[in-house]
């Protein structure tokens, strides 16, 4: 008998459509039950397709990148005990990555592997090309360290792996084009003076860890509880307004952009918010978040701090209405009562869709951003 196996559901019922990621598995490739059979895209998560059953793969009906929905049936596997296809079945029309080998073939072309293979293939210096998967199908970590310890070519700076605009990179590219196109962008920037923000972390770090993004995250709270207009989103032509602040924080990765989100961050103390930012970010970075915690964000925050950026134009997080860009700290001479002092600065960029507010309450946010960053009193009493 055969079973087909199909595109599992995922947790966020409001999105509609994934990506078709990565297929491991051709007709005649045999399947052990558990195992990852392939990988779809949903938002900027990675859900794997398990194997429900052991058998072997009759018929492969979708490709890689096809757009998917829950239910739509991506291959047939046939039962242990049920004749199987020769594997010479491969249909003619599948893409030429499905049907390369997935170890011995030449830089560039597309090798089957896991993220965190991918992730340790690339600190390790291993070109994933020259890796043989121990079970024939998918390259794992353990095949990686293998090739490592047995001195496998380094991969050339220049490599490609035959991934642009697919996975992960596709969804983002295709999220961001539209984010352009169907909201009104508009750009705020301002400079705050963040000594106060400084010596607030060197105080706090005493009591539990904390970041400046995670500073910067309570400030934006803050604001966004005295602005409640820039707590939305545009459904469609609706501006829904939010009384939960859900607040996403972008997380840069090797191969495109995660936004885990914070939930009820208006009800969390200090500690609590920094805490949950830092396990949802370690989950975003081993590619292991929940489809759930990458979606139903209400207002975003992005820093390029860390590259030495002062100020960026970020664009907006769909269907957020606004979206808050820090900037690095930065040495400088600023004028106090006539004279020149040291002090330590930070570009604040607001993105906003002015479809849903307007220029003078989005600046008014702004300005709280500012004073609240600012003022010696704003972390005096943050637990």
């Amino acid at each position: 008998m055969s079973i087909e196996i199909t595109i599992p559901a995922w947790e966020d019922t409001a999105i509609e459509e994934a990506v078709l990621a990565n297929w491991f598995m051709n007709p005649g490739a045999h399947v052990r039950q558990g195992q990852t059979m392939g990988e779809i895209m949903v938002e900027k998560a990675t859900v794997e397709i398990i194997a429900p059953r052991e058998g072997t793969i009759r018929e492969v009906r979708l490709q890689r990148g096809d757009i998917v929905k829950p239910g739509m049936v991506v291959a047939v596997l046939a039962l242990e005990g049920e004749a199987a296809p020769e594997p010479a079945s491969v249909p003619a029309a599948a893409p030429a990555e499905a049907q390369a080998q997935p170890s011995g073939g030449s830089a560039g072309a597309y090798t089957p592997a896991s993220p965190a293979a991918r992730r340790l293939a690339r600190e390790l210096g291993v070109e994933l090309a020259r890796v043989t998967p121990a079970d024939g199908q998918r390259i794992t970590e353990d095949d990686v360290r293998r090739a490592a310890a047995a001195g496998a070519p380094a991969a050339p700076a220049y490599a490609a792996e035959g991934e642009l605009l697919t996975g992960r990179r596709k969804v983002i590219a295709e999220r961001m084009l539209r984010s352009l196109h169907t909201a009104a962008q508009l750009t705020l920037t301002t400079d705050a003076r963040v000594d106060a923000l400084v010596a607030a972390r060197e105080r706090i770090r005493q009591r539990f860890e904390v970041t400046y993004t995670d500073l910067l995250a309570w400030v934006t709270v803050q604001a966004l509880k005295q602005h409640p207009a820039m707590n939305a989103t545009m459904e469609g032509e609706r501006l829904l307004r939010h009384a939960a602040i859900h607040l996403g924080l972008a997380v840069a990765l090797s191969d495109g952009l995660l936004v885990p989100v914070v939930r009820n961050a208006e009800a969390l103390p200090l500690s609590e918010l920094a805490q949950r930012a830092r396990e949802l970010t370690e989950r975003a970075r081993n590619n292991a978040s929940a489809p759930g915690e990458l979606a139903g964000s209400t207002f975003s925050l992005t820093t390029l701090g860390a590259y030495e950026i002062d100020a960026f134009t970020p664009i907006l997080n769909p269907p957020e209405v606004g979206i808050l860009g820090i900037g690095r700290i930065r040495e400088a001479i600023i004028p106090v009562n006539g004279e020149p002092a040291f002090g330590h600065m930070m570009a604040l960029s607001l993105t906003f869709d002015h479809r849903a507010v307007d220029g003078a309450p989005a600046a008014e946010f702004l300005q709280t951003v500012k004073r609240l960053v600012e003022s010696p009193d704003t972390f005096s009493e943050a637990r």
